[in-house]
């Protein structure tokens, strides 16, 4: 081992060995804690003294043969390093019959003394000859585990070869109990003795020890992390230097390939186990029961745990604590734990988590807490173990930690009677939908099977159905809610306290009545989720198979949720959805299992609805929750969603990026059938940059054969059809897009007929896009800005004046910047800079194509392009205005927020417009209010905006 930071011990004992050669004998005791470096100190002297031409006579003392009588002094005179004549003499003393009464001489007395007097003399005799031919070090490792009679004898020596070139360096655990205590005192009390105490390492030298073997930097970066894991103890900082250098560099967690991290492999976990074995009961076994308990516990507790008196306890922690492993009872670092751990038997282990399971239990502890010493002890099965892993569950949920509720939930089931194993396995599909939604099918059967056997009450039907939903099979979905409304099946039990599938859980736990569906508590239910998804069952009358069932039956369901108005108006009427309330809900209703339904819905009615900034908002807010939840099955639904609203947005890197890595968030199999979500965002985002070859990838993934029935796969066939028009395949646009009327609950959720109408323009049929596009127009309201404007820009190519098609382009891009959609308005930008081409207007054309073009590089991610400085010298000088000219009302929205503080680049980002169009609507505002900008605020209170010719609204 590299010796660092031991520079004063080492001079010291070449000190005393320079005194040593001088014929002054001395005494070393060098003292410290288990594995503080004493043994690695004491042979690095041997090997100098041994080079100094000294011999050395070492001996290690060992706790299995503290017994056996001249056990170490054995080890002395039998060494290899005895000149020939002396080994001789003391092999011939050793096995004198002299020795054999030693053996068998009585520990203590003073007459037993005198008899081996002359035994002793003649030892003596051996070792003062040696002395006066070279030097002689004796060097006894672990003095605390040496025999008696062999201490006796050295003591003996050591007072009579005062003047001899003799040197006895001794080490020694202050710590140990095995100390005798009569010696200690005797080798104390020596006036040539000299004591050195061994500590820790500090963290420089742990990084000096890192420095032997690693760049300067690395060791720098890793010392801390080792010198904790460590506790500073030099045998263990080999250890984990020995895993760092001996572990493959892909293992090597760094930043940087080059670098490594603290790697704590099986040396230093060999290390830790002969550490604790080296010290004294109950060390190893406090050790080891603090290292399987989850928290910190008194020490009454781990007392209790072992069955031991509380002053051991005490004292064994009291050591550890010295040796810097612990603090309290907690282990300094995981690390350390970690090997302890490690090092314990397996029926040890669980013998020992059993117990703490039983006493946490007893004395009301957390239930998660219990519950993970009742998983690894694989052995509980007392009755309060069943209770304690659901409430554990439960906890784990609430929490946001869905995997070890799964944990607790999978133990609970295997644990649990017949009685308990239904409920459990509900709780079980609910949890695992947030990690793996494909993982709930295997519950299926079981489901079905409690309810053709009656074991399964209504508001049971929760869990199965939404999975079914889920996953495609809303025959079987419907089937089970009719079993349960009409009351086959129900016992009476307590109800599911949640149902996975896009609802997470059901609030609902009352059981229906006869002809009634269960009646949640929240909008949370089946039913909900099942018309949100599959629009056209309301239509068809529902689980009770008449027409009255349909939006009435709804409107009921969900009166005292406070989200009627959401869930009705996406459902049934998209012209009257109240935003507001929509806004409401998003805004009061923390994520979680109850409410994960009716935000998810809300989500897509702002972005339905064209309020693109909020729902961006709602949705980074929504998706940052599911991560911290760790419901991987929320975050990527939720991300999905996030991506369609970058979409609608124009920033199209961002769709592909959130669109690809919600679908990497689960198993593609375990999406079902809202795999066309993510799919169809990724297909238009792609399209959109010219990438067709890579949205034919993506449109060539599988798809649920149930999916054509639901709402999302409006989504996806207009992406499709997207995909087509950009490809030039015409007539398969125009399916795609007409298959989207099939259903009328569904047509808000994409704009269908204005990809229609484009298709059917490509066609030479004008007049069906005109048709198309005016019933676009009608049906949709001025807060649809994002549709009209794509529907407006669409229009203007079906008109033949110039002059008309320019206008309804103007109007079109005031509604696309109003909603926010980015690449839509570079579309109504360049043709409008076309129009005005074909008016004669080429300067206000390159311009609106100079903008357009920035804008649909910005669009694409790429670096807009600096605009040739010699279109300036075309530009006409601007005409002086009177100062009382009033201004229009685009400048008048850029002079508000240049007056508000905003610069020019924040203003064309939130008016869509360059920065040079920017600029020169605020050199006009400076003509016409004659003022400085500082003084805006105070000519735009004075000023009234002259209202442009066309807006959003107005057609």
């Amino acid at each position: 081992m590299y010796l660092v930071e031991r520079d004063n011990e080492r001079e010291t004992l070449r000190g005393l060995f320079a005194d040593c050669l001088e014929g002054r004998s001395r005494v070393v005791i060098v003292g410290g804690g288990f594995a503080t470096g004493k043994t690695a100190l004491l042979r690095a002297f041997a090997e100098q003294a041994g080079e100094s031409g000294a011999v050395f006579l070492g001996a290690n003392s060992s706790s299995v043969e503290k017994e056996l009588s001249c056990g170490v002094l054995e080890q002395l005179l039998r060494n290899p390093e005895l000149p020939e004549t002396s080994s001789e003499r003391a092999a011939r003393w050793l096995d004198a019959n002299a020795m054999t009464s030693l053996l068998h001489t009585p520990e203590a007395g003073p007459d037993a003394t005198g008899e081996l007097v002359p035994v002793f003399r003649e030892l003596w005799e051996i070792v003062r000859d040696l002395t006066e031919q070279r030097p002689v070090v004796i060097g006894v490792d672990d003095m605390h585990y040496a025999d008696e009679t062999s201490l006796r004898i050295l003591l003996y020596l050591l007072r009579r070869l005062r003047s001899a070139r003799l040197l006895a360096v001794l080490t020694e655990c202050p710590t140990s109990r095995a100390v005798p205590a009569p010696m200690h005192s005797e080798l104390y009390s020596e006036p040539q003795s000299v004591r050195i105490t061994l500590g820790p390492l500090s963290e420089a030298g742990v990084g000096a020890m890192l420095a032997h073997h690693l760049d300067g930097g690395t060791a720098a970066r890793l010392a801390p992390g080792i010198h904790r894991a460590s506790a500073g103890l030099p045998s263990l900082v080999a250890a984990l230097i020995e895993d760092l250098l001996a572990a493959p560099r892909a293992e090597r967690p760094g930043t940087v390939a080059d670098e490594p991290e603290l790697v704590a492999g099986e040396t230093y976990s060999r290390a830790i186990l002969g550490f604790l074995q080296r010290h004294e009961f109950p060390v190893p076994d406090v050790a080891r029961a603090i290292a399987i308990l989850r928290e910190p516990q008194p020490l009454s507790f781990i007392s209790r745990l072992l069955g031991l008196d509380i002053a051991s306890v005490e004292q064994a922690v009291n050591a550890l604590t010295a040796a810097n492993v612990l603090t309290g009872t907690a282990f300094r670092h995981a690390a350390l734990k970690a090997a302890v751990l490690n090092r314990v038997p397996t029926n040890e282990s669980r013998a020992l988590h059993d117990r703490a399971a039983a006493l946490l239990h007893a004395e009301g502890a957390r239930a998660t807490v219990v519950a993970d010493h009742v998983i690894a002890s694989n052995t509980a099965r007392a009755p309060w173990v069943t209770p304690i892993l659901q409430e554990a569950a439960e906890q784990a949920l609430s929490a946001g930690n869905p995997t070890a509720a799964i944990r607790y939930l999978k133990t609970a089931y295997q644990m649990c009677d017949d009685d308990r194993r239904l409920a459990v396995a509900r709780r079980l599909a609910d949890a695992e939908w947030q990690v793996d939604p494909g993982a709930v099918l295997r519950h299926l059967p079981e489901f079905r099977r409690a309810q053709d056997e009656g074991r399964l009450e209504p508001s049971g039907v929760v869990t199965p159905v939404a999975v079914l939903m889920w996953h495609g099979r809303a025959p079987e979905a419907m089937e089970m809610l009719r079993k349960a409304v009409a009351g086959r099946g129900a016992s009476g039990g307590p109800g599911a306290s949640g149902g996975p599938g896009a609802s997470g859980a059901s609030g609902g736990e009352a059981a229906a009545g006869e002809g009634d569906a269960p009646a949640p508590e929240d909008a949370d239910s089946p039913q909900v989720w099942l018309y949100y998804l599959y629009p056209e069952l309301l239509q068809q009358g529902s689980v009770h198979g008449d027409a009255r069932y349909g939006e009435a039956r709804l409107a009921e369901l969900v009166t005292s949720t406070e989200v009627a108005t959401t869930l009705a108006a996406e459902l049934l009427n998209w012209k009257d959805c109240d935003l507001g309330a929509i806004e409401a809900v998003l805004e009061r209703s923390p994520l979680g299992p109850h409410s994960f339904t009716r935000l998810s819905i809300g989500l897509g009615g702002l972005f339905y609805n064209d309020d693109l900034g909020r729902a961006a908002r709602y949705a980074d807010a929504l998706v940052e929750q599911a991560a911290a939840r760790r419901s991987p099955t929320w975050e990527a639904l939720l991300t999905a969603q996030r991506a369609l609203i970058h979409f609608r947005q124009g920033r199209l890197v961002e769709a592909e990026r959130g669109a690809r890595a919600a679908l990497d968030m689960i198993p593609l199999k375990s999406w079902g059938i809202a795999v066309g979500l993510p799919l169809a965002c990724l297909v238009l985002a792609r399209t959109a940059l010219d990438r067709l070859d890579r949205a034919a990838d993506a449109l060539a993934v599988g798809t649920p054969v149930e999916m054509p029935r639901t709402s999302i796969w409006l989504h996806y066939l207009y992406a499709r059809g997207r995909h087509h028009l950009a490809a030039g395949r015409y007539r398969a646009a125009l399916y795609d897009f007409r298959e989207c009327d099939r259903n009328e609950a569904l047509s808000a959720i994409e704009p269908w007929r204005v990809g229609a109408a484009e298709a059917l323009l490509r066609l030479g049929d004008p007049r069906g896009a005109r048709r198309l596009l005016d019933e676009q127009l009608e049906i949709s309201q001025p807060r649809h800005a994002r549709t009209r404007g794509m529907a407006m820009r669409v229009r203007a190519a079906t008109v033949p004046d110039p002059r008309e098609g320019a206008a309804l382009l103007g109007e079109a891009v005031e509604c696309l910047a109003t909603a926010g959609d980015r690449l839509e308005l570079s579309y109504a930008l360049a043709d409008l800079g076309a129009a005005y081409r074909k008016l004669g207007d080429a300067a206000r054309a390159r311009e609106l194509a100079d903008e357009a073009d920035a804008l649909l590089r910005e669009c694409r991610g790429l670096v807009p392009k600096e605009p040739p400085r010699a279109r300036d010298a075309e530009r006409p000088e601007p005409v002086e205005e009177p100062s009382s000219a009033r201004l229009s009302e685009r400048e008048h929205r850029v002079a508000t927020l240049a007056a508000d503080g905003y610069t020019n680049r924040e203003i064309s980002k939130k008016l869509y417009i360059t920065i040079s169009t920017v600029e020169q609507h605020l050199t006009n505002v400076y003509r016409k209010l004659n003022v400085k900008r500082f003084d805006l605020r105070t000519a735009l209170d004075e000023a009234e905006p002259e209202p442009d010719e066309s807006s959003c609204s107005s057609r």
